[in-house]
């Protein structure tokens, strides 16, 4: 039986400390907070937010040879949650001889969401996940989002 999954959006803040960064995605009812580096959650933020630079950085640049090579992101998942630390897929859709072929890739999930972001394409988290790690919006103090 497939896994149940739960689209989710990527919260317009970051919160920084010391020693991390946190990301929250968001649904209408749970938060999904997830620790990255400050390096990884300012480049999702610039995705979100639009900012380009002169030259491309690194997930710009990841995206614009999946697109130059005729591929383009159909989506992402957030599939695992082992020993805390979450797992991810990067769904790449491209064409060959006229038809639409699909490479799933394991990835980190900061690297997937600063992907997504640029891309537009969906956020998905596995329902699994979602229920071992999730907190309500309430919780997270972001319920008007």
């Amino acid at each position: 039986m497939k896994e149940k999954l739960v689209k989710m959006d990527v919260y317009p803040h970051v919160y920084h400390s010391d020693r991390y960064s946190e990301i929250i995605l968001v649904n209408e009812d749970m938060a999904l907070p997830i620790y990255v580096s400050y390096t990884q959650a300012e480049s999702i933020m610039n995705g979100l937010h639009g900012k380009r630079f002169h030259r491309p950085l690194t997930h710009d640049l990841f995206i614009q040879v999946i697109n130059l090579l005729g591929g383009a992101i159909k989506k992402i998942v957030i599939d695992d949650l082992v020993d805390g630390i979450f797992m991810a897929k990067l769904y790449i859709e491209y064409y060959k001889e006229g038809k639409i072929e699909e490479v799933v890739v394991d990835a980190r999930p900061s690297d997937c969401i600063a992907l997504a972001v640029r891309e537009g394409c969906d956020i998905y988290v596995a329902e699994k996940v979602l229920k071992e790690a999730g907190r309500s919006k309430e919780e997270m103090g972001i319920e008007n989002f």
